[in-house]
């Protein structure tokens, strides 16, 4: 009976639609300012990690990895020169972030955030090619 239970149990985790775990996700913060303009701060948080303060350089990312539920939520605050904005950068393992399923495929295990000097570009990993595809998210 109990080899009978534990083949049960292990069948109910391999059809699940995700595992225990979570949905793998992976979000990258690109900084794709001007040369020789101000510095990128960025501080990124959920409520159970602060990812404390990062300062990318033009060209360079800052990105991290984690296991999200449909209530995960990280935000980011950016500062470049008297600018700042604040926002959600995920918070839907379906599209990212909510409000953005016309600009990025269902279920994307990557979210590509590209900061220019006129606001911030959401991207997602074309499948035909690889390319990262990025359409305007907002304003500074």
């Amino acid at each position: 009976m109990v080899h009978f239970l534990v083949k049960i149990i292990f069948l109910l985790f391999t059809i699940m639609p995700y595992n225990v775990h979570g949905y793998k996700r992976h979000v990258y913060v690109l900084n794709n300012l001007p040369q020789n303009s101000p510095k990128l701060k960025v501080h990124c948080a959920s409520g159970d990690d602060d990812l404390g303060y990062h300062y990318p350089k033009v060209g360079e990312d800052f990105d991290w990895e984690f296991n999200a539920w449909s209530n995960t939520l990280f935000f980011c605050h950016f500062w470049w020169g008297d600018k700042d904005n604040v926002f959600d950068v995920f918070n839907s393992p379906n599209f990212c972030v909510k409000d953005a399923s016309k600009l990025v495929p269902q279920y994307p295990s990557k979210c590509y955030w590209k900061v220019m000097g006129d606001g911030f570009y959401l991207g997602y990993e074309d499948n035909n090619g690889g390319k990262i595809i990025y359409q305007k998210y907002r304003d500074w």
